[in-house]
């Protein structure tokens, strides 16, 4: 056992203290295992790695440099300037415009016509076949979807939660 005059001293220098609790935590964080870090945040320092080795064409058009931004926004002007352009020179000449614009309602009213034929067609199908039928083949079909989704949460149970 210690003298209590010896407890004293080392109570009253702090000093000696200090440098034994050091010594006492250094010697603990020692001996714990080294950490790995999660993978998740591995991932995503990777990325971040990848992203900044990227040129900069192929990054954000925020991290482009000013002259390269300011080139791009010229060539939109300029594409949207030659478009403008082409669109007006288009409809600035009444002859071939007004014959593809005919050309086009044509099609478009022989399409209509297309569709209502098979939209009498199918009018008359259901004329002829009886109403419990319908009935039964929604019923069927709703039941079949049911029975696709039951079996698609099982097989998502069964392969991927219980992993």
């Amino acid at each position: 056992m210690s003298h209590p005059t010896e407890h004293n001293r080392a109570r009253h220098n702090p000093e000696s203290q200090e440098a034994r609790l050091e010594r006492l935590i250094h010697g603990v964080l020692r001996e714990q295992p080294p950490l790995r870090a999660p993978a998740s945040l591995e991932t995503r320092v990777l990325a971040a790695l990848e992203l900044e080795a990227l040129p900069w064409w192929r990054k954000g058009f925020a991290q482009w440099p000013l002259g390269a931004r300011a080139a791009m926004f010229a060539a939109l002007l300029l594409v949207s300037k030659l478009t403008l352009d082409v669109v007006m020179w288009v409809f600035s000449s009444p002859t071939p415009v007004s014959q593809t614009v005919e050309s086009t309602i044509s099609r478009a009213k022989s399409t209509a016509g297309v569709f209502t034929s098979l939209l009498q067609v199918f009018q008359s199908l259901l004329n002829v076949i009886p109403g419990h039928w319908i009935t039964l083949a929604l019923v069927f079909a709703a039941g079949m979807y049911f029975m696709l989704f039951v079996l698609g949460a099982t097989a998502y149970r069964t392969l991927y939660l219980n992993k």
